[in-house]
């Protein structure tokens, strides 16, 4: 994909460049230990047998976590360009460890970081977007090997310094090397069978979907659910890339297709409840009714990379005031506080409150647009179990509820009783 940039909108797919070649990435579960990655390099092999493959892998288990907190033994802040170095070192030992593994089994397979294979990003650290991969450098790796192992996670920029992708970046890279090769599938291996319609460890009941649309997938992605990471999903979606969520200790089972979505909506129009207790609220108080505060407020926290989601303004009593609530992640609040409190005193409003005790609780379909019993039916199981709503923010593909966070859990079973997504 040279000369493009795979996490913003292109006018086309890149063209073909590749033979058949499958793209399979494995999480840091599916390689915590030398037995495991024996399990992911017998997969690999397996697939050898339909053409070459690409490998990408994340750290083993907790290594990223354990790295994070060797930096911090070391500065209390550390400097974002060393963290990223030190970050991207366990991948590399991940696929340095599952190539020795594929030689034992007289498998042709070679590894690479991010900047042998030419993954380009921008010039930020901690959280940078992919804008190049040379896909001159991955034909030309695949001339010499069958599986390339892909270290994921990271990239590197134009004048040499790494970068990581930030949370899910292992999924990112995955199918933004799959847009290069103009791979028609992405296969995500991870420790649960594909996705399902909840939590499964919360509600038994939850089903596994065979197949999900790409929007609803990023629905559930930003509002709680776990599995993949909405960045990889938009960017597959963006080049028609196939991704399929699959168990690295079931190869065989097929998992959950995600899809353009086509004809979804017939055949099913919720397709799950998404539960996030890593939110906090926020509220300035009697800010000016005035053009552009807003944009001030929104534009304040933006320049500190902090996201706001679920914005509310209510009028004061007070003619010429309003109160500005948003939600944010738990992480960002300490932040999100002292930005505010320095716009405070230039916008003239009187107070920042923060409230930690919100859970957001979404319901996520394809086919939710223009049922109006739908948010009937919601508000009436939460109203009859005399849980509080706080929030509620809406789209053709979701109504989210922001509730106390203890009684999320309860109000995701509830919501998924109701609807009877068990069934779906």
């Amino acid at each position: 994909m040279s000369q493009s940039s795979t996490e913003t909108k292109q006018e086309k797919t890149p063209e073909k460049k590749f033979s058949e070649i499958s793209v399979l990435k494995f999480g840091g579960t599916s390689v915590k230990n030398i037995a495991r990655i024996q399990h992911v390099a017998e997969i690999v092999k397996e697939r050898l047998k339909h053409g070459k493959v690409l490998v990408v892998v994340s750290a083993m288990g907790d290594t990223t976590d354990y790295l994070l907190k060797l930096a911090h033994q070391c500065a209390k802040t550390p400097d974002q360009r060393e963290l990223d170095s030190l970050l991207s070192t366990g991948e590399h030992i991940s696929i340095t460890l599952l190539s020795m593994m594929l030689k034992t089994m007289d498998v042709s397979a070679r590894s690479v970081t991010a900047y042998q294979l030419g993954i380009f990003t921008e010039s930020v650290h901690n959280k940078a977007r992919i804008i190049d991969i040379k896909t001159d450098s991955l034909a030309k790796a695949f001339e010499t090997c069958d599986a390339l192992v892909v270290a994921g996670f990271q990239g590197v920029t134009a004048n040499g310094d790494i970068t990581t992708l930030g949370r899910g970046g292992s999924d990112t890279t995955a199918v933004a090397l799959a847009a290069a090769a103009g791979a028609k599938y992405c296969d995500i291996y991870t420790d649960v069978d594909g996705i399902y319609t909840s939590d499964p460890n919360k509600i038994p009941k939850a089903r596994l979907l065979d197949r999900i649309s790409y929007g609803e997938v990023v629905e559930m992605a930003r509002l709680g659910a776990q599995v993949i990471h909405p960045r990889a999903v938009e960017l597959a979606r963006q080049y028609g890339v196939i991704l399929r969520v699959r168990n690295t200790f079931k190869p065989n089972h097929e998992g959950t297709s995600i899809d353009g979505g086509e004809d979804m909506e017939i055949y099913r129009s919720i397709s799950g409840v998404a539960t996030d207790k890593d939110q906090a609220c926020v509220t300035i108080m009697d800010v000016p009714d005035q053009p552009g505060i807003a944009a001030r407020i929104v534009g304040g926290l933006a320049k500190k990379a902090i996201v706001v989601d679920m914005i509310m303004q209510a009028f004061h009593p007070t003619a010429g005031l309003n109160n500005i609530t948003f939600t944010v992640a738990s992480t960002d609040l300490p932040q999100t506080i002292k930005t505010l409190e320095e716009l405070k005193t230039e916008m003239g409003a009187k107070a920042v409150h923060a409230d930690e005790d919100i859970a957001k609780v979404s319901l996520v379909g394809a086919g939710m647009a223009g049922q109006p019993d739908v948010a009937a039916r919601l508000f009436e199981t939460l109203g009859a179990a005399k849980i509080n709503i706080k929030m509620i923010s809406s789209s053709e593909m979701k109504i989210t509820c922001v509730v106390s966070r203890g009684q999320a859990d309860k109000a995701a079973k509830l919501i998924h009783d109701a609807f009877e997504l068990e069934k779906v």
